[in-house]
């Protein structure tokens, strides 16, 4: 009689735990879904914050992190659906017996989706906690994108694949380009530093102009500028380091000094020769 007992109560056991969880999910039906509004609740207030932000960012000329644009799509995606699963719980049949009681098999559905959403806006929710949204972005100089200053006249022509060919010549590190003023130096090393980039020759290219006096601070500031760096200390030798560390990071530049009128130290400036 023992054994009949211990076996029908361990049947029993097996019977009843698939009947009990379900039955959980039909009792939580209404608490699962008020989670469920609350949490989506909190998850719309969040993804408008971040919208804003990156808005705001777009405006100034920021670039998005990936990882937030992604989380925003993430986010609205999973807005939508459980807006559709409420709208569906509203539209369906959660009563049976001519509406005299509910309809348990469609509230557990229900309820064990409404579960399930919550929790996995509380992840996302989690995720959209973003120190910040965007990055400094360094936009490319106009004359890199423009040709109508340069005409292709004869000698223009093998004089810009002359220095061309320099560029690719690793035994170079340095090119200087001569002449009387007004010849069109400076158009001619536009074009070379335009072909340069759309050839690839070169991740970035920039310039900037030394002029008659050349003021070693301000020469330092536009480079550091085109870089994305902010350099603010007042000695000239603290800026060169920084300007030297920043620019030996760079595994492909041309840098472009135009108007130069005499001897000029690039070691003070911070250009690695």
């Amino acid at each position: 009689m023992e054994i009949v007992i211990s076996v029908a109560a361990k049947v029993a056991e097996y019977l009843v735990a698939p009947i009990i969880h379900p039955f959980t999910y039909c009792c939580t039906y209404k608490t699962n879904f008020e989670k469920l509004n609350n949490e989506v609740d909190k998850l719309k207030n969040a993804r408008d914050s971040v919208q804003y932000k990156v808005e705001d960012s777009r405006i100034k000329g920021d670039g998005i992190q990936q990882h937030v644009e992604e989380w925003l799509i993430a986010a609205n995606k999973e807005i939508n659906e459980v807006e559709t699963l409420i709208e569906g719980k509203e539209n369906s049949n959660n009563r049976c017996l001519k509406g005299l009681c509910p309809n348990l098999r469609t509230r557990y559905q229900l309820s064990k989706k409404a579960e399930r959403e919550a929790n996995a806006i509380v992840g996302l929710h989690e995720k959209g906690r973003f120190d910040s949204v965007s990055f400094r972005t360094i936009p490319e100089e106009t004359w890199l994108r423009s040709t109508q200053d340069f005409m292709h006249f004869e000698s223009r022509k093998s004089t810009l694949k002359e220095i061309l060919d320099a560029l690719t010549n690793r035994n170079f590190n340095m090119i200087g380009v001569y002449g009387m003023g007004g010849i069109g130096k400076t158009t001619l090393v536009k074009e070379v530093g335009r072909q340069a980039k759309e050839n690839n020759l070169f991740e970035k290219v920039i310039s900037s102009r030394v002029s008659q006096t050349p003021q070693i601070k301000e020469i330092q500031r536009e480079i550091a500028e085109k870089l994305g760096l902010k350099i603010d200390e007042e000695s000239e030798t603290v800026r060169a380091g920084r300007l030297l560390e920043r620019l030996k990071r760079e595994t492909k530049i041309l840098i472009i000094l135009d108007d130069i009128w005499g001897s000029l130290d690039l070691e003070a400036i911070g250009i690695p020769l």
